[in-house]
């Protein structure tokens, strides 16, 4: 799994709380949490542009730099704004290259099925597939084609080309990617 790096800046406790909080966030700032591995937890406040942009690309492990250290996190939590769903705070446990985890990976589909140039429609039944694998074996995404699929069609769990060392969560009859073939067809 690529890591992602972001710079940030530790809080201190005069930073914690509601109105401090909403403060740092007018400063385009998102409050993160590192915590895990028997090591205190870690408030750090880092860019929120560069946190959305990670996400965009489907990125689920960061290394934060902070006042001249570092630490290595998976996601664990993400939390989003009522009303305009955008990210407000962020949980990460702290992980190694080496550490076993569970987490997701995205799917992202290739191509058009052919049965949906011939009128069925696609569902995408997982846009996110549960994994267990180390850190290091783990990906950000899964690319699926998905261009060969007719009507009544499925790309299942089973048919994922998930990494050696990462084990899919789903049963392996589970459909991620089915076409659905017209009613009255």
């Amino acid at each position: 799994m690529d890591k992602f790096v972001l710079a940030g800046r530790a809080r201190e406790t005069s930073e914690v709380g509601s109105r401090a909080t909403r403060r740092l966030r007018s400063q385009g700032l998102m409050p993160v949490n590192i915590y895990g591995a028997s090591k205190p937890n870690i408030t750090v406040a880092v860019n929120s542009s560069d946190f959305y942009k990670a996400l965009e690309d489907h990125h689920q492990l960061f290394q934060i730099d902070f006042d001249g250290n570092s630490e290595t996190g998976i996601i664990k939590e993400v939390q989003y704004d009522l009303f305009s769903d955008s990210a407000i705070h962020v949980d990460l446990s702290r992980v190694k290259a080496n550490d076993i985890v569970e987490t997701t990976m995205s799917i992202l589909t290739l191509g058009i099925p052919k049965g949906v140039s011939a009128g069925a429609t696609l569902d995408v039944a997982y846009r996110h597939v549960p994994v267990r694998g180390k850190v290091e074996k783990l990906k950000n995404s899964l690319t699926v084609k998905i261009d060969h699929l007719e009507p009544n069609e499925a790309i299942r769990a089973k048919d994922l080309e998930i990494p050696t060392g990462v084990e899919c969560l789903l049963a392996d009859a589970t459909q991620i990617v089915i076409v659905h073939a017209r009613k009255g067809s």
